[in-house]
Order: C-alpha cells, then structure tokens, then sequence
C-alpha cells in the first residue's frame, strides 16, 4: 500500500538520491550527483507555488512528482516539473498510482490543467499518455545553447 505526503525542505536529500538514481539510468542516461540534483530540486521547492508529493511503499521512498502552478486568463496551470518512480519499482503501475493521487490532489486545490515536458518514446511518452495526456500540437519546446 502506497502513503504520500507533500514535499518539505528536509525531504529534498532522499528526493535528490532518488532522483539521480532514477535519471542517470535509461532512457535518460544524465550525469547527475546528488549534489547537483539536490540543487535543481532546492531551487524549485524556493517557488512561491511550489508543490509536491512524495511516495511510501513501506516506508521506503518510491516516487514522486512536483512542480508549480502559474495563473493564465482561463484559469490556474500547474507544470510538472520533475516525477519519477525508484528503477526497481518502475512498470507495476506505481507511476500511474502517484500520478492520479497528485491530480487528485490538484483537483482539490482547484487546478484541473497539467502540463509536462518529457522525452519522446515509449518508455516515457506512453506512460503519460496512458495518464490521458496528449502531445499539444499548438505549441513546441525550442532551446539555444550559447557558447
């Protein structure tokens, strides 16, 4: 049985352990220590609309998914800015288990658009799209690396 708690300051260790462990593997394959993932994960917990849950299979962290929320005219979006499941329990149907107690959750708080930039392919795009999330054909993701 899964327990879930929202995201506080000293839960950012454990978060950032998992999640170098979770992105330096396939199909990310990143470089990441705990000491820059432990930043990257401060520096979203310090926004104003910051939230997040953290998931407990026995105690044991397993998951977790966060981001922020931003007003536009038609209502409130909230961005998910970072979620992942432990390697070991990846495929069982965790991620969608955290994934609809975190829409619950916004719900609750009145948030009912969501979005989210991932890779593209099967082991991640699929996932979100078995979640109900769509590729938006409006819009496209675009980035410059200066030199």
């Amino acid at each position: 049985m899964l327990t879930y708690k929202e995201i506080e300051r000293e839960d950012l260790p454990s978060l950032a352990a998992m999640y170098v462990e979770t992105f330096n593997a396939p199909p990310w394959n990143d470089a990441w220590t705990e000491e820059t993932a432990g930043k990257r994960l401060g520096q979203m917990a310090e926004a104003k609309t910051f939230y997040g849950i953290c998931a407990f299979e026995e105690e044991v962290l397993c998951g977790m998914v966060l981001g922020f929320s931003e007003q536009f005219y038609d209502g409130v979006l909230f961005e998910i800015k970072e979620f992942c499941v432990k390697n070991a329990s990846r495929g069982n149907g965790l991620g969608s288990a955290i994934y609809h107690e975190f829409e619950r959750r916004l719900q609750e708080k009145g948030i009912y658009k969501i979005q989210l930039m991932t890779l593209r392919g099967n082991a991640t795009e699929h996932f979100y799209e078995k979640n109900g999330f769509e590729t938006d054909k409006d819009l496209i993701f675009m980035k410059k690396c200066a030199k």
